[in-house]
């Protein structure tokens, strides 16, 4: 059973509105927030509630552009790539969890016994919740924020919010000091009118035709009759067709004999995969505009959770203005944990032919479990590094040599770019 289905309450915006509304007026009689986050999207939220919990006398606010928090999003990862002594405090954030998933390739179809979760933006929001109703987690809505530094935030009507530590958690802004490729999707979450069939996850079904980069169908069971089907993109462009993704959708819902149903929800997204990048600077950003993201995956989550425990640790370890040093640490270190992973991106992207990309990942998923398991929380060995590269190569021996250099695929990239204005 879902372990959503066992939720006895559900979140409504105007309920969260409501609450957001008596936070503010609180604010009038009550301290000056401690700390202010922009952006109430995932790592916007996770921090806060992290830091809140670790922090019982904390107060934060958090700043938001919409009329809502937490967008209306699905997020997935492996239970295995979040750190085991924060798995109990992420639990009430998953909405469904499977004991294993599917990936199918035109020449391999597998099985991994991998703990597979997601939470989405109404788990998200339940999660704050609590904090919101106590007061000490306020809420500005339909906010919009002309400039901030680490200690204060200007909105677009010129006022002016101080606090000890300024967050900024808004969304991925492309970035001179950053090379991304793109994973791009569009998905749709149907109810059929008979059971689909579909047990566990299927995270890629790479047997449909190739478009585009590397395409593949990405399936959720939510329940005998409920499931998201997303249609996604390793592309080399950001461009997003959605018109023609949701053909394609209704393609691949007729060939698996879906055609009676309804659709509930949609979704869609654009998440730089990092290529390569010589990012240096003292912001305050996380979340994607920090850089805080798995390279090879486009996972979001583990490292949010990584970043929000972290933060929420040195507050009560330190202070909270440490943290003003201590966030461009945080990065500096994931940069270069994520080296590795921004060279198989150079390799997958910039080596291998686009229509072509599907047998890396083929060849991939041949390798044991537990190296694909280290892969996906950044763990590899060298040996393991040594497994992926070596071998018979699914990439020109030649393309792989011109991209493995980062600081030269940076200089050639960016004499591109200055060309090309």
């Amino acid at each position: 059973m879902p372990i959503a289905d066992l939720v006895a309450f559900s979140l409504t915006l105007s309920e969260l509105h409501g609450s957001a509304k008596q936070a503010r007026r609180a604010t009038m009689h009550e301290k000056p927030a401690d700390m202010i986050i922009v952006g109430a999207g995932l790592s916007g939220l996770l921090t806060a509630w992290r830091c809140l919990d670790v922090n019982p006398e904390l107060c934060v606010m958090v700043i938001e552009a919409s009329d809502h928090i937490a967008g209306d999003h699905t997020w997935s990862f492996n239970l295995t790539d979040v750190a085991e002594e924060l798995r109990d405090w992420i639990q009430p954030f998953i909405a469904y969890q499977w004991d294993r998933y599917d990936v199918k390739f035109p020449k391999r179809e597998r099985t991994l016994e991998i703990p597979y979760c997601t939470g989405n933006s109404d788990t998200l929001r339940a999660c704050v919740q609590p904090h919101i109703e106590s007061g000490r987690l306020r809420l500005m809505l339909n906010t919009q924020v002309s400039e901030l530094t680490s200690e204060s935030v200007t909105l677009k009507n010129d006022e002016v919010l101080e606090a000890a530590c300024v967050l900024d958690a808004r969304g991925f802004e492309p970035r001179g000091d950053e090379i991304p490729g793109w994973q791009k999707f569009v998905g749709r979450v149907i109810k059929t009118e008979k059971p689909h069939g579909l047990h566990h996850p299927v995270i890629m079904d790479a047997t449909v035709e190739q478009i585009d980069g590397y395409r593949f169908l990405y399936l959720l069971p939510f329940s005998d009759t409920e499931l998201l089907v997303e249609d996604t993109y390793f592309s080399d462009t950001s461009n997003l067709s959605e018109n023609e993704i949701s053909a394609r959708i209704d393609d691949y819902i007729k060939d698996k004999g879906w055609s009676d149903h309804k659709v509930l929800r949609t979704e869609k997204g654009v998440l730089p995969m990092m290529m390569a990048t010589d990012r240096d600077d003292d912001s305050s950003k996380i979340g994607l505009a920090g850089g805080f993201a798995v390279a090879a995956t486009g996972f979001t989550v583990p490292c949010a959770v990584e970043i929000a425990n972290k933060v929420a640790q040195t507050i009560r370890s330190e202070g909270i203005i440490a943290l003003n040093v201590y966030v461009p640490k945080l990065r500096s270190e994931h940069i270069a944990r994520e080296r590795y992973p921004r060279l198989l991106n150079r390799m997958f992207f910039r080596a291998a032919e686009p229509q072509k990309r599907f047998i890396i990942l083929q060849r991939f998923y041949g390798f044991k479990e537990g190296l694909i398991k280290r892969f996906y929380r950044n763990g590899l060995t060298r040996r393991d590094k040594a497994r992926i590269l070596i071998g018979k190569p699914p990439v020109p021996v030649s393309k792989a040599l011109y991209n493995f250099s980062e600081k030269a695929f940076i200089k050639r990239e960016r004499a591109a770019r200055k060309q090309n204005q």
